[in-house]
């Protein structure tokens, strides 16, 4: 009976690790309204609003641009508002979401057609960002995006 107990429990478990891999495999789009901020910060890049970016992004804001630079909130702001950074277009794919309680973690490619901090940066890219959900609005504390190499 012991043995027949044993078993049962083990078939339970590997069969809930299969299940959890084969779910995890699945893109995940988050929460609505973590959507919602995500969709709105590309459009305010796009249109150089600084009023929503400043919303958007934390105050302790990093973001590591295409070149390498590792820029704090106001110097992102300042970039855009004088024109060193310009973004014409962003488009996204492959975008997964990944939600830790009151985190969430966006991965995916970008297009980007534009420049940072005064450089090119047209081009095809990886992307990271880390959001947190503050007081029930989700805030932007951290992105990083990485040029795909042509092979």
């Amino acid at each position: 009976m012991r043995q027949l107990l044993l078993l049962a429990t083990l078939s339970w478990v590997l069969l809930s690790v299969a299940l959890g891999q084969e779910a995890a495999k699945e893109p995940r789009t988050g929460p609505p309204a973590l959507a919602d901020r995500f969709r709105a910060y590309r459009e305010a890049l796009a249109k150089r609003d600084v009023t929503t970016l400043d919303d958007i992004w934390a105050d302790d804001y990093t973001f590591t641009n295409p070149h390498g630079d590792f820029l704090t909130k106001k110097q992102r702001l300042e970039n855009i508002r004088s024109a060193h950074t310009q973004i014409e277009s962003v488009g996204s794919e492959d975008q997964d979401v990944r939600v830790y309680g009151d985190t969430a973690v966006i991965t995916g490619r970008v297009t980007l057609k534009g420049k940072y901090s005064g450089k090119e940066a047209s081009g095809l890219y990886r992307s990271i960002s880390v959001w947190v959900n503050k007081g029930g609005r989700w805030r932007l504390v951290a992105n990083q995006i990485t040029l795909i190499a042509k092979h």
